[in-house]
């Protein structure tokens, strides 16, 4: 497909690298040299120096012919400027990032006058995910399916994990609950296991369930948290004003620190029931003074990595909350990890992942649809919900276990009405099925991919 990308900043230059990978027809748009220089020299897509809302600019880019066109510049009314404009040229489909709280909230009458197909809200997304994982604190990361009737819970396994050196299949008739490991790293490698693959200390495994089924997996091995009911974050911009809201729905106390005096004063006005400190976050005898140590949960997310990461390992050594991590570079993820921090946010990473869903969407003919998908462990996998659509030949209503898949894949869940299925080969598929898969290797459109030629 051919897409016009307007703004190649972080949130842009992901979404660009990550369509180019994926055979895409990628040209991007900046104003800035040095940026244009750096996408240049490190992807392999077309660039143009120039304005997104110039109509020379976006007839140079052939806007007009474009399957999609992607604004993500930083402000909002540039993109939904940019992103009429496309579409006046002839751009088939067109979507913008829209990070303004107030813009988002009216985004309904937004999106039918200038045509949007999709918006996106990094710092929105981000929120979410965040109090995705406050709500289960036992998860390093939780991705939901079907409105939450399969959930896939990242979670490292302990150095004293009992099962140590037991098989899935023992693993599976002891507990008696239905659950299933997708994924498994171990020493950087990542498996998609079968039932003869041995779990040890240390593993860090994404299992799916319901919600309920999840919960008892964690009882079951002992790794149970209690409720989160006090929240300290570090760091006032846009995905702390939309997580407050939501902690505050949620009934925790919430006290926020940040630096910056503008800030904590619009956060006061608009939160009054939040405790908003204006202090440096940063300093380890602040974070004592406002309660770390008795803080159940413990969010750094300043716009500064090195700083996220430095306080997060101070909250680790110094309290026992759950500590979540925001970051930028996927570079650090790994250096994180190995230091201990296992719940690390990347709003960009998350909101690629929402781009992806869409676009493969689009690619879509044969009788699925992507209702969703995320990136796991690292970016090495990615789980995708299939919703089936129309008869398949050769997938419905056939036993797993007689389908021909490709290598390095699993059929995880299946939700059949209000029906959750943790399939075994017995199971199959059949129309109007939603059908949770984890690919190690592939990228898939289409739930007729998984099938081997």
């Amino acid at each position: 497909m051919k897409v016009v990308i307007i703004g190649t900043g972080k949130v842009g230059s992901n979404i660009s690298n990550a369509l180019s990978k994926e055979g895409h027809d990628v040209i991007a748009i900046d104003t800035n040299d040095a940026v244009i220089k750096r996408i240049q020299d490190t992807q392999d897509i077309m660039c143009i120096n120039g304005n997104g809302a110039d109509i020379n600019v976006l007839q140079e880019a052939d806007a007009g012919r474009a399957d999609l066109c992607i604004a993500t510049t930083p402000h909002d009314e540039l993109n939904l400027l940019c992103c009429l404009f496309a579409k006046k040229l002839g751009a088939e489909r067109a979507m913008s990032r829209v990070r303004n709280p107030m813009y988002f909230a009216q985004i309904g009458i937004l999106k039918e006058d200038i045509g949007l197909s999709m918006v996106i809200n990094p710092e929105l997304i981000t929120a979410d995910e965040i109090m995705r994982i406050l709500i289960f604190p036992a998860a390093a990361k939780l991705e939901v399916f079907s409105r939450g009737r399969i959930e896939l819970v990242e979670h490292k396994l302990s150095d004293r994990f009992e099962l140590d050196g037991m098989t899935l299949a023992d693993i599976y008739k002891k507990h008696k609950i239905k659950y299933l490991i997708c994924t498994v790293e171990r020493d950087s490698k990542l498996y998609i296991p079968g039932g003869d693959f041995i779990l040890h200390s240390g593993d860090k495994v994404n299992i799916a369930a319901s919600h309920r089924n999840i919960e008892g997996f964690f009882k079951a091995i002992g790794s149970t948290r209690s409720k989160i009911k006090t929240v300290l974050i570090v760091g006032g911009g846009k995905v702390c004003s939309y997580l407050i809201k939501q902690l505050l729905n949620a009934h925790m106390q919430v006290k926020v620190i940040e630096i910056d005096e503008k800030k904590c004063q619009n956060l006061a006005m608009e939160f009054p029931h939040a405790d908003i400190v204006h202090a440096d976050g940063t300093d380890q005898e602040v974070l004592i003074e406002q309660g770390l140590k008795h803080a159940d949960a413990f969010i750094s997310m300043t716009g500064i990595d090195e700083e996220n990461i430095i306080m997060s390992l101070f909250a680790v050594r110094n309290s026992g909350a759950k500590v979540i991590t925001k970051i930028n570079r996927e570079s650090y993820r790994e250096i994180a990890g190995q230091v201990g921090l296992d719940c690390l946010i990347s709003p960009k990473m998350l909101t690629e992942s929402v781009v992806l869903s869409y676009v493969r969407s689009m690619k879509n003919t044969s009788g699925s649809n992507i209702e969703a998908l995320y990136h796991l462990v690292e970016n090495k996998a990615e789980a995708i919900e299939f919703r089936i659509t129309k008869a398949i030949d050769g997938l419905i209503n056939i036993p797993l276990k007689n389908l021909n898949l490709k290598k390095n894949i699993l059929i995880c869940g299946i939700i059949r009405g209000r029906t959750v299925i943790i399939p075994n080969g017995n199971d199959f598929m059949t129309i109007d099925d939603s059908v949770i898969v984890i690919s190690k290797e592939h990228h898939f459109s289409d739930i007729t991919d998984i099938l081997a030629e």
